[in-house]
């Protein structure tokens, strides 16, 4: 009964385009009418909604804890662990007068963890639900969440970043939405800027795109229409897809070397850097 229950409200908090959890418009529509001491807690309890946003519900610690203290408590783990992540993978490849996009930036733990290093930060993503929970639990005067939409996109000017940075995204990305994702990427940073990709090779576990595409069996269909996809890619196509984006210097470096306790875990994950060709050869290989 709760798994199900779980599924009927994540399903509500779908939004139109494909992979947009917490995309649903009435939730920032909800969240703006909120009145101001209770916008924290009821964006909270709508993240709890998403195990894509907010995890560790089941964990036997927060037995008898309130609501209000189970999701201050895992709002705690988040930020925590962005914080990690900022000074692990980020805190060596950024400056502090850097402008910087995160892509893919949810409710925005990495974004506010960023924030205090470099200048400004555009944190985009595809979730007007997520942005919004952003804007009342992660802002800071030098992030600006937009909507990654056209118009969201065009706000920010080409030939800006000194760097982007996407932590948890592209492996849930498919081939055409990744190609999207890196042009927009190449166009938006300055030539040597720095690509910083998180990415997760095939494996036993993370099948490819085509393997999702191939299962044509009813819970295929729905898995692949409203779960979370999760593909993976061999390091020959990154390094194709990114190359022919714009990009050069490409270097994988395997993920567990920055988190050693996680090895077991983290073994097919690589961290990516790239930086920004020259407005000339980006041209070329386009």
């Amino acid at each position: 009964m709760n798994k199900l229950l779980n599924v009927l409200k994540w399903s509500v908090t779908l939004g139109r385009e494909p992979q947009s959890f917490l995309g649903a418009g009435w939730i920032p529509a909800f969240l703006k009418r909120v009145p101001g001491p209770k916008k924290r807690l009821w964006a909270l309890r709508i993240l709890s909604l998403s195990p894509h946003y907010f995890f560790d519900g089941e964990n036997t610690d927060y037995k008898g804890m309130r609501t209000s203290e189970y999701l201050e408590a895992v709002f705690r783990i988040n930020a925590d662990s962005r914080v990690e992540i900022y000074e692990k993978l980020l805190r060596s490849e950024l400056e502090k007068d850097f402008v910087v996009i995160d892509y893919g930036c949810g409710p925005g733990f990495l974004a506010k963890a960023t924030a205090p290093h470099v200048r400004k930060i555009y944190a985009l993503d595809i979730s007007a639900g997520a942005l919004e929970c952003a804007r009342i639990l992660n802002s800071e005067p030098n992030i600006e969440y937009i909507l990654a939409d056209e118009s969201g996109l065009d706000s920010i000017p080409d030939i800006l970043a000194d760097a982007v940075y996407s932590f948890a995204v592209v492996q849930h990305l498919g081939h055409e939405a990744l190609e999207e994702m890196l042009a927009v990427c190449r166009r938006k940073l300055r030539p040597g800027g720095k690509l910083l990709l998180h990415i997760q090779l095939s494996d036993e576990i993370w099948s490819t795109e085509e393997d999702w595409k191939s299962d044509r069996t009813l819970k295929g269909k729905i898995k692949n229409r409203y779960g979370l996809h999760c593909f993976g890619r061999s390091e020959e196509e990154y390094r194709e897809l990114i190359s022919n984006a714009g990009f050069d210097n490409i270097e994988l470096r395997p993920l567990a070397d920055f988190f050693p306790k996680r090895q077991r875990e983290l073994a097919s994950q690589r961290w990516l850097i790239a930086t920004a060709a020259s407005t000339h050869q980006a041209r070329e290989t386009a």
